[in-house]
């Protein structure tokens, strides 16, 4: 059924920059107030000026996923500051490049307490709240490589598998609260996560950190539109690429062929791999 937007609120992780920003102004547009999460401060603030020129009221609250104090405030100052909360957008992460057997345990571990973790801690502090207003809606910002394990992203591909195999729990045990739960799946979407990639990986230079090829790449806008449709008209995932889904389906339908495409994938693009060791922290 059709879900009208005018003066409902979400709140938005990972809305300093990329999609996370991306949605809110499109959130905004359709007529939603919005609570903006990251750690950034002062790009929240431009994000915030964003959505206010589109006539909406923006909360900026300063958040860091990894810490269960400061996502429970996130969600207490959105229902005191914005007078409620309808839906919530669990967005944040960063990407990691490396081969699975040369990435240190303090890489593995973070990159999980943010992207997993990090989107526990959300549903954790929100469904209380939708149970109490009697609906809700929860979108998880996944990825299309939580359908395969992706060579030199196999940590980020592990994150996201994670968040989509919640997702679909969460989807049956809330089914009965009137609470929705969708999951995002984009493909590679120009946003600062490559430099992001780059910065944490600590190697790794120009097309050789891409996992999806660069004329497939699309905008943030994109899958903000997605996003918004979603709210919109629920449903359980959402795909900005449908050849990606299709492609996906095909390779996860056939195990031997999906095998084959990733070894073609590492050979092909990843030739200098066994030198991209992530550093390990002492």
């Amino acid at each position: 059924m059709a879900s009208h937007l005018k003066d409902r609120v979400i709140a938005i992780t990972g809305a300093s920059s990329g999609i996370g920003a991306a949605t809110a102004v499109a959130c905004a547009d359709a007529g939603m107030d919005v609570a903006l999460a990251a750690r950034r401060e002062d790009r929240l603030r431009q994000v915030a000026a964003e959505v206010e020129r589109h006539g909406r009221r923006a909360l900026v609250v300063v958040c860091d996923v990894q810490s269960d104090e400061q996502v429970q405030r996130m969600i207490d100052a959105t229902c005191s500051g914005l007078g409620r909360l309808d839906a919530l957008f669990a967005n944040a992460g960063y990407g990691l490049f490396s081969t699975i057997a040369d990435t240190g345990a303090d890489r593995m571990r973070d990159i999980f307490e943010t992207n997993f973790w990090g989107t526990v801690r959300c549903v954790q502090a929100v469904v209380p709240v939708m149970r109490r207003a009697g609906s809700g809606h929860v979108l998880i910002c996944t990825s299309a490589v939580s359908e395969i394990g992706l060579p030199m992203y196999g940590y980020y591909a592990a994150t996201k598998a994670a968040q989509d195999s919640i997702a679909g729990a969460m989807r049956a045990e809330l089914a009965g609260q009137n609470i929705l739960v969708s999951s995002v799946h984009p493909i590679g979407t120009a946003t600062e996560f490559f430099d992001v990639v780059r910065r944490e990986s600590g190697n790794g230079d120009g097309d050789e950190l891409l996992n999806t090829p660069a004329p497939l790449i699309h905008s943030s806008q994109r899958v903000a539109r997605a996003v918004v449709k979603c709210l919109r008209r629920p449903c359980p995932e959402v795909w900005p690429s449908v050849g990606a889904r299709l492609g996906l389906a095909l390779t996860t339908a056939t195990p031997r062929l999906g095998a084959w495409a990733m070894r073609r994938l590492m050979k092909r693009r990843y030739p200098g791999a066994e030198s991209v060791r992530t550093k390990r922290s002492v």
